[in-house]
């Protein structure tokens, strides 16, 4: 077990196979590439990607299918190799900004949503095509 003291949630207990590799890091935080994804009874359907090595940084995960049923990008080459999956392996987060004191203006980053393999505990940040998605996708329409 090892232990992170987050701002957010305090400290926290977490087996050593919960922790989640970001390779190349995420866009802003390159050098912060473990992380823990915690969902919260309270918080569905939103996750917390909690970084172990900064216990400030956390970021809001929602599933972009929640409000985008249609969003089905196109996975580059080698991802599956990379984050060694297979594709039902890959689940897809879309990264939630919330302004503060203005839940009902949250946005959801479709154009670089985090690629998840839970099996492997790896995951890769990518960046899509600007011609297709936004990087402020409303969530609440």
């Amino acid at each position: 077990m090892i232990k992170i003291n987050t701002d957010r949630f305090g400290g926290m207990e977490f087996s050593e196979d919960s922790i989640i590799r970001v390779l190349g890091g995420i866009i802003g935080f390159p050098d912060l590439i473990e992380y823990v994804l915690i969902q919260r009874p309270n918080d569905a359907p939103f996750y917390w990607l909690q970084s172990v090595d900064d216990p400030a940084m956390a970021l809001v995960l929602l599933d972009p299918t929640i409000f985008k049923p249609d969003y089905r990008p196109n996975l580059p080459d080698g991802l599956k190799n990379e984050l060694k999956a297979k594709d039902e392996e890959i689940t897809l987060f879309s990264i939630v900004t919330i302004p503060q004191g203005r839940p009902q203006d949250m946005t959801a980053n479709l154009l670089g949503p985090l690629a998840v393999c839970p099996q492997s505990h790896l995951a890769r940040q990518l960046v899509l095509d600007d011609r297709v998605y936004a990087h402020r996708h409303p969530v609440l329409g």
